[in-house]
């Protein structure tokens, strides 16, 4: 590995961020001063001649050849978290190592202390962080950064080939009487120790000496081959347990279904940076989403993808609007989109949007979640006692559950991956493994760009509860337990008085579980059109799981063997199937305790009759 192999991200607040070449240093600095950014520390005046002085330096080893990687200046800790994201994709693939130059002022402790210690006027974004421990990625600097950085790596959810640097800057008078700052940094013993301790690879004074910076590229060799010779051996014993390890033999078929998704589960699927693109909804339609989303006449097969963003976006602000649950706010959505799979034909985010307003026309409906202005549903006059274990965070929980049910959805069943034997398979044990996976995937994404959700333990507990509610395979438990559920409100006269905190709590799980069953299940509940629309496409992707099944020649993993396209009595009988033995009991149990639910059970009907028409029709 040569020197210009190297990515280097150089952080300093008083920089101007971009990218640097060494042919166009002179252009991009020259007299250029970036005020640092307010509520961390201040110089006094800015120094673009040390900042310029460090960057040229860096030039003169990571830019010796014209192909060379020009230098990332970032002034923020979440740009700087931003580049060394973008660059870990490419840079796996190369082995290429991404050094990172991390600015920590001299007496980074003191200047702390003095601003904690001074009045502040609340910033106009103060409510939003109210009530929240974790900083935000701008607040991310100095040591703080630097522990964050070396705390991914060490969990490696950033790889070994990133490696922090210190930069001490601010020295000034600190070096008087020597004539080389460098040199006596080293001296200085418990604070070299303390970086040491918080994951620095090296700590270097500003401005940054020619004689140093040499060692910044031999610590990326080193590392780099460190990376390089851990993946042969790594590769060395994959191959030889290649002919034990049944589903991992990539000359076999849909490969992507044994392998793809264990480490796509990192991949794509959680950074999914370069699949985003920004939301951009046509404005004349945006009042036509807001009050689609409110009425169970949705059809999310009327709407583009920008517009299911939006609407996904709308439901989730009007949830936000109550008090109790403000300081989980956001507006990263875009993310959540770019982490299902376009080429499964159902389960992807229009399957998801659709379960999510389902979701939340239900919780308006019950009471959970205040009034929608432009709901077709009437406002909650009353409620039974029962809803009041539904709490705003309930609710709110429950949409953000809905938007993660399915996430990295392959198209197949869980019967089918166990069949397979696929990795992923082996993973969970066999048990509720798309849904297991779903919530792996999720929280990954939700830990890096909602930190605040993944970091609630209860949020957290609710959410993989719910998502796991959605394996068809324990349909029948949830069931039974909504029985015991009605006995107990029965035997109770309707009241849950008296009921300990525990059971509380477990009903209050088991209804969560319930009315995202009911969500993810509520396409035969939608207006026939739309019903009808749904289940042409879920045979779709059956049909397909049944071609990938006779290929394979594995016994069909699918409820009622594979559907046949484009047979109308098959598709017809099938949905009154699934109505019959699933949907109906469920929607009718619920609606005993909801009774604002009923409207549900008067669709299913009326949809059950349509289908028996539609075959009547389609035999004479």
């Amino acid at each position: 590995m040569d020197h210009g192999a190297c990515n280097v991200i150089y952080l300093d607040r008083r920089a101007h961020q971009e990218l640097v070449r060494k042919e166009t240093v002179a252009s991009s600095l020259n007299a250029r001063a970036v005020a640092p950014s307010p509520g961390y520390f201040t110089f006094g005046k800015p120094n673009p001649a040390e900042i310029r002085s460090n960057i040229e330096t860096l030039l003169l080893v990571f830019s010796e050849d014209a192909d060379a990687r020009p230098v990332q200046v970032c002034r923020t800790g979440s740009a700087c978290l931003d580049k060394i994201a973008q660059l870990t994709q490419s840079s796996t693939i190369e082995n290429t190592p991404i050094i990172v130059l991390i600015d920590i002022p001299y007496d980074e402790e003191q200047r702390m202390k003095r601003l904690s210690r001074e009045p502040r006027t609340p910033s106009p974004t103060a409510f939003r962080t109210a009530g929240t421990e974790t900083p935000e990625p701008e607040d991310l600097y100095g040591m703080h950064l630097l522990r964050h950085i070396s705390a991914e790596v060490q969990d490696r959810r950033l790889p070994r080939l990133v490696i922090p640097i210190v930069i001490l800057t601010g020295l000034g008078g600190q070096w008087s009487g020597s004539e080389t700052p460098g040199t006596q940094v080293l001296t200085d013993t418990v604070r070299l120790v303390r970086y040491l301790d918080a994951g620095a690879v090296d700590v270097l004074a500003s401005p940054i000496s020619k004689d140093h910076i040499h060692g910044l590229a031999v610590h990326g060799y080193r590392v780099a081959k460190e990376v390089t010779r851990e993946q042969s051996s790594f590769l060395k014993s994959t191959k030889a347990r290649k002919v034990s390890w049944v589903g991992v033999n990539e000359a076999k078929p849909y490969a992507y279904l044994r392998e793809a998704m264990v480490s796509g589960l990192m991949g794509n699927i959680c950074c999914p940076d370069t699949a985003l693109d920004m939301i951009d909804p046509n404005p004349e339609r945006r009042a036509f989403v807001a009050e689609a989303v409110g009425t169970w006449a949705f059809s999310a097969h009327d709407l583009t993808d920008d517009e299911l963003l939006y609407g996904a976006l709308v439901m989730l602000q009007h949830a936000l609007t109550m008090p109790e649950v403000e300081r989980w706010r956001m507006d990263e959505g875009t993310k959540f989109r770019a982490a299902y799979n376009d080429f499964v034909l159902y389960h992807n985010f229009r399957h998801v949007v659709d379960v999510l307003q389902a979701l939340f026309y239900f919780l308006v409906r019950i009471g959970a979640l205040p009034f929608y202005p432009l709901t077709d549903c009437p406002p909650v006059i009353s409620k039974p006692p029962i809803a009041s274990l539904l709490k705003p965070f309930d609710a709110l929980c429950l949409l953000v559950s809905a938007i993660g049910h399915d996430v990295g959805h392959p198209g197949v069943n869980n019967a089918f991956l166990v069949a397979l034997n696929a990795p992923l398979a082996q993973l969970y044990n066999d048990r509720s493994v798309l849904e297991s996976f779903h919530c792996a995937a999720y929280s990954q994404i939700l830990r890096r760009y909602w930190p605040g959700a993944f970091e609630d333990v209860c949020m957290r507990k609710l959410m993989i509860t719910s998502i796991l509610a959605t394996d068809m395979g324990l349909h029948f438990k949830y069931m039974a337990d909504m029985g015991n559920l009605q006995e107990k409100l029965a035997h109770s006269k309707g009241t849950i008085d008296g009921w300990s905190p525990k059971v509380l709590e477990e009903y209050r799980d088991l209804l969560c579980g319930l009315l995202i069953k009911c969500a993810d299940i509520s396409n035969v509940a939608r207006r026939f059109h739309t019903a009808a629309h749904w289940a042409a496409i879920l045979t779709d992707e059956f049909s397909n799981q049944g071609q990938m099944e006779h290929e394979l020649q594995i016994p069909t993993c699918l409820f009622g063997g594979p559907p046949v396209r484009d047979d109308l009595i098959k598709m017809g009988e099938s949905q009154i199937g699934f109505m019959n033995i699933f949907a109906r009991p469920l929607f009718e149990s619920i609606s005993d305790i909801f009774p604002a639910m009923e409207f549900s059970v008067e669709e299913l009907v009326m949809n059950k009759t349509v289908w028996q028409e539609k075959i009547e029709a389609e035999k004479a």
